[in-house]
């Protein structure tokens, strides 16, 4: 499957070269290679659930890129296609293994037998055969179509098509045109489409104009399968990585988790309390940023609230009169839930709080909040916040991660930190007041004396979270909740509490977004009512819905319901109120009272919100 126009001297990829291998053992290793072949699935762009076996048409030239030849080769075996490759042994090696596929090879190239090579194929489509020729082979450059396909198809008055082809799994050979091996069981999207039939011999005009369409065309379609490929990827990957997540998370409710956990939570342990300790001497130094820094952190990995928190307390410090800026570590959609909840903070999004901190300042901000940061201690903090999970203490191992939930052990983390608030999102209850009250008897026998304070988290009634929910007329009726957070049981349980419409439920990772499939997926299940989903997953989840144009059974667009919650102070919220408004003084604008007690600003600043960019 050589072009026609280039020196064929290395028609196959060189690893394969008869120069370096005997003709036959290089011939005996391309049939072992195609051995894979028979696992391989192949499906079109069009129809990706259907097994898509194609035929060549006749008296049609079909072009393709030189790294694809391997697939192509299996797909179209037993058809009598007609090809054209090289007359050196390379030429041999390939001539040998396609006649074994059933194919037949015209031999010649620009430098050996070209005239009679193009010859061959001429009579071939004339004679009503199909013709698959490389349309960048055999030596490139990669994917730069020769002349030699469309001034073929011209001459013979052909109709001309193009392949394009890629694959969800596999290995790429140094070569230059990055020769593709499909792995075992790789899904390889093969799509097919018409470029032109110029009339017979017509004439150099009409092949350089068909050469253009056939450019156009392949770029197209293999463009086409590419960007499927790269969704089953990512569609893969994020199912392993949830079945990966899932077993480490049952693996936290274990009172001795597996041997390899254990032996990686001890080294994660190890490493993580030496950094600390390098900063309790002082071997390691944390930085001012120029303005007052409040840490809103927690000693387990996601789930407590720490991110509507530090929302919480920018919009007391806006009201308050300051100009706060919010620093997350940068996750899309936490950067957008801030910058919709508190509208007058400037949001920023990075692994480096530290410039962003100092970014802030010369922005004009007041006071920095930093959300999770209660192990960012590079960045010097005027109060730090520890937030403790009543649910991760009461229901998991204790362990350090990723055996257990902790990045680190909450006792030690307590006598760091200048206020601690017990978080929640279960229904309040006397167990859980029990339970709080133990916690402070405990902190009591630890020596630790810092204020401390109790909240839940409150869900509320489901509101529109998109247009189609807002058009909606009735009680809210979701069909599916979808979340891709620390912890969905929880949001799943109070889900089903607030709306009995509810038939199933999708978990994605956290912070993660559903891939094509899954929006499709998503949109079935969900039926007329809609999907349920967190302020946090509004964010991943609407856009791709509207994107992928997926429609309800009833054939309208599909409504997206957010389930609200709001922080409700059980105990220390006046402690750490006066807290934080000591650690952000003074506040540069006056204030006024609002009617929740919080306060109200003047003359809120702008709002604005960026990721990454420092």
């Amino acid at each position: 499957m050589n072009g026609v126009g280039r020196p064929a001297a290395a028609a196959g990829p060189p690893i394969l070269s008869a120069r370096r291998i005997p003709v036959g053992v290089a011939v005996g290793l391309l049939r072992i290679a195609l051995l894979l072949a028979r696992t391989w699935r192949f499906r079109s762009p069009d129809n990706p659930g259907v097994p898509f076996r194609p035929r060549l048409g006749r008296n049609e030239l079909y072009a393709c890129w030189h790294e694809h030849l391997l697939p192509l080769a299996w797909l179209f075996a037993g058809q009598g296609g007609v090809t054209l490759a090289s007359r050196d042994r390379d030429g041999e090696v390939v001539a040998r293994v396609l006649a074994g596929l059933g194919y037949r090879a015209a031999r010649g190239s620009s430098g050996r037998g070209g005239d009679r090579g193009f010859r061959e194929l001429a009579r071939a489509l004339a004679g009503g055969g199909g013709v698959i020729l490389t349309g960048d082979g055999p030596r490139g450059p990669r994917r730069s179509l020769k002349a030699g396909a469309a001034r073929l198809a011209a001459r013979a008055g052909s109709r001309a098509s193009v392949i394009g082809v890629a694959s969800s799994a596999g290995w790429r050979l140094p070569s230059w045109d990055r020769f593709l091996i499909p792995a075992p069981g790789a899904t390889v999207f093969v799509s097919l489409a018409n470029a032109g039939s110029p009339p017979p011999r017509s004439g150099r005009a009409a092949a350089t104009s068909l050469h253009d369409q056939l450019q156009s065309a392949l770029a197209r379609e293999t463009g086409r399968c590419e960007q499927l490929a790269r969704q089953q990827r990512r569609s893969g990957a994020s199912a392993a990585s949830r079945a990966i997540e899932r077993r480490i998370r049952a693996q936290w409710r274990r009172a001795r988790p597996s041997t390899p956990l254990r032996s990686m939570a001890r080294a994660y342990g190890l490493a993580h309390d030496g950094r600390h300790r390098l900063y309790d001497y002082g071997a390691l130094p944390a930085h001012k940023a120029g303005l007052p820094v409040i840490s809103v952190g927690g000693a387990t990995a996601g789930g407590s609230g720490k991110t509507p928190l530090a929302a919480h307390i920018a919009q007391l410090l806006a009201d308050e009169g300051h100009m706060p800026a919010i620093i997350t570590p940068g996750y899309a959609d936490e950067l957008d839930m801030l910058a919709r909840q508190v509208p007058q903070a400037l949001v920023l999004g990075h692994a480096n709080r530290l410039r962003l901190a100092r970014r802030a300042a010369r922005a004009g901000r007041t006071v920095v909040v930093l959300d999770d940061g209660f192990q960012h201690r590079r960045l010097h903090r005027d109060l730090d916040l520890l937030l403790l999970d009543r649910d991760a203490l009461r229901r998991t191992n204790g362990a350090r991660l990723p055996a257990g939930p902790f990045r680190e052990r909450w006792a030690w983390a307590a006598g760091r930190a200048d206020a601690i608030i017990f978080t929640g999102r279960e229904p309040w209850s006397e167990e859980v007041a029990s339970f709080d009250g133990e916690l402070r008897k405990h902190l009591g026998r630890l020596g630790v004396s810092v204020p401390v304070a109790t909240l839940h988290f409150e869900a509320r009634s489901p509101e529109p979270g998109n247009g189609p929910a807002r058009a909606w007329h009735g009680p809210p009726a979701p069909g599916l909740a979808v979340t891709g957070i620390m912890k969905p049981n929880l949001f799943y349980s109070r889900a089903r509490q607030l709306c009995p419409s509810l038939r199933g439920v999708l978990a994605l990772p956290d912070h993660g977004a559903p891939t094509a499939a899954e929006c499709a997926e998503l949109a079935e299940r969900a039926g007329q009512g809609g999907a349920l989903v967190t302020h946090k997953d509004l964010s991943r989840i609407e856009p791709l819905i509207k994107a992928n144009s997926k429609q309800s059974p009833a054939g309208e667009p599909l409504p997206v319901w957010v389930l609200p919650e709001r922080i409700r102070w059980r105990e220390g919220r006046a402690q750490v109120r006066e807290l934080i408004l000591a650690a952000a003084a003074p506040a540069p604008l006056a204030s006024v009272r609002g009617r929740d007690g919080m306060g109200t600003t003047l003359a809120p600043p702008a709002r604005g919100h960026a990721r990454g960019n420092i």
